[in-house]
């Protein structure tokens, strides 16, 4: 199984697709689980789960509750220059922050990546939360594996296990949530939380002077946000390979991106202008400065100073001085910002810039942000889930065996299935249902339980049809009759489809369901 990325859309999702794996008795069955991001949330939560011996009725609740009450960025806000003790980093950093929310007891506690890796009853042969190495742009996975010859890490930058079991789960969560734009990178070891007993310089030791620097890790979809490539690799020789479901809740998007209307009116005031009017406004604040300075003395030599005279002079003199500094310093950036152009493209800006009418610019800057956001939070992450569904489609071993569960299944038009099965086709109500799942933002929190409550029930939801879907494209010998192979699990998933889709058309007298 994949958990693919998207925030709490995605981890919600994937709830929903275990928990109706769980009732199908399937869920014993996931050999392997390779998660990206708000996957990676849920697929740790349910590791965990299984190193407590927990039932999963009661993970499902407790993490059900953890994601309607828990707004990550909010809460990682708050703590965003608090608690800044750890040898790791002095600076502030969201990310940072964010892994100190995932280590709350709520949730993975200060629980160690050597918990899974010595782990004995774990169902899984390979286990794999996957983030993205920036020095390579490479796949980095905080890997499990049946192998004993199989390291964490990558080829590049494999990762000792000596190291390695006491990276903290947080962290791995953090790591592979840690999307562009929101976040700043991560960066391995130094920004990683280190228990006493195997410190920072502990950890660097092991490592290396590759590791010297750090190895900024950011988002593991960006490298592959459906989790799959490390699947494909890690049964690359697997005699027998597993059925590959792949839980993704990319949505379709009709327009990826539009153009920002621009202003109205160009504006007259050029950024030459906003220059010289600054030039203006130091001079005269200097020039104030000075004066109140003057008279302050002159008043305190005439013997004639009051207490009040503070309000009327120094306050006042304080602040044109301080406005006086702070055009200075702020010119002194620009400066910075101009060399630092002309160091990397050889052209000095200034010049073409100072023509621009202030609006004009703020214009050409929203349009470089807005199109780059698109680019890689879009565009890039599509073309990328293109390459790697068409190598899952041309994998010999996965032919037959791929169970694509994407959140908007239910809303597209499968006519020759409905055709041959109509009892198959999603009434108004579950098209509704997972038209309203897509929609859903990708964020860190939830403004209301009704979006929880839609996206796990999409996901049950939907994971029902595609098994189905699955089950009817075989041979009908494997499940008509009973007797044959999945006749049962036939049976329990056309139950389980009437209930999430009572206004299907009858099934008549084919394929009647179980009592």
């Amino acid at each position: 199984m994949s958990l693919s990325g998207g925030g709490y859309r995605a981890a919600t999702f994937h709830l929903g697709t275990l928990r109706f794996l769980h009732g199908m008795g399937l869920l014993p069955d996931v050999v392997g689980l390779s998660t990206v991001s708000g996957g990676t949330l849920t697929g740790l939560a349910w590791v965990v789960s299984q190193l407590d011996g927990k039932p999963f009725t009661e993970f499902h609740d407790t993490y059900a509750g953890w994601l309607k009450g828990t707004n990550v960025i909010a809460e990682a806000l708050t703590g965003l220059t608090s608690d800044r003790e750890h040898q790791s980093h002095t600076w502030a950093s969201l990310i940072r922050s964010a892994a100190d929310v995932y280590s709350r007891r709520s949730f993975l506690d200060d629980r160690r990546f050597g918990e899974v890796l010595d782990a004995s009853g774990l169902q899984f042969q390979e286990l794999i939360f996957n983030a993205t190495e920036f020095h390579t742009g490479s796949d980095f996975r905080f890997r499990r594996s049946d192998r004993p010859d199989v390291r964490p890490g990558n080829k590049n930058t494999p990762l000792p296990r000596s190291v390695a079991r006491h990276v903290r789960l947080a962290d791995v969560a953090a790591a592979s949530s840690c999307f562009p734009g929101g976040f700043e990178p991560l960066v391995f070891p130094q920004q990683f939380h280190w228990p006493r007993e195997f410190p920072l310089d502990a950890a660097l030791q092991e490592l290396g002077p590759e590791f010297t620097q750090g190895l900024p890790l950011m988002d593991g979809g960006i490298y592959d946000n459906q989790g799959v490539d490390s699947l494909l690799l890690a049964f690359d020789d697997a005699r027998l390979a597993p059925t590959l479901v792949i839980s993704d809740v990319s949505t379709k998007e009709k327009r990826i991106y539009d153009v920002p209307p621009n202003p109205t009116k160009r504006g007259w005031v050029t950024l030459n202008g906003v220059s010289w009017m600054a030039w203006g406004l130091f001079f005269l604040t200097l020039a104030s400065a000075l004066c109140l300075g003057w008279r302050a003395v002159d008043d305190a030599l005439d013997g004639g100073w009051e207490l009040g005279d503070a309000f009327v002079y120094i306050v006042p003199g304080l602040l044109s001085a301080a406005v006086a500094v702070a055009l200075v310093w702020a010119r002194l950036r620009l400066q910075d910002v101009n060399a630092l152009l002309r160091k990397q493209v050889d052209i000095d800006a200034w010049p073409s810039f100072r023509k621009l009418t202030v609006l004009e610019f703020a214009q050409m800057l929203v349009l470089r942000v807005t199109s780059s956001l698109a680019l890689t939070s879009s565009i890039f992450m599509k073309r990328v889930r293109g390459l790697i569904y068409d190598s899952v489609s041309q994998d010999p071993d996965f032919q037959g065996r791929q169970v694509p569960t994407l959140i908007y299944t239910l809303t597209e038009d499968h006519a020759p299935l409905y055709s041959k099965h109509p009892w198959m086709k999603p009434g108004p109500r579950l098209v509704a249902l997972a038209g309203q799942a897509c929609q859903m933002p990708t964020t860190l929190w939830f403004t209301n339980e009704t979006q929880f409550t839609t996206l796990e029930s999409a996901g049950e939801a939907t994971l029902c049809f595609v098994l189905l879907r699955h089950l009817l494209q075989l041979p009908p010998d494997q499940y008509e009759k009973e007797g044959q192979p999945l006749h049962d699990l036939f049976q329990r998933l056309r139950a389980a489809w009437a209930g999430f889709n009572p206004e299907a058309l009858p099934a008549r007298a084919q394929h009647p369901v179980a009592a």
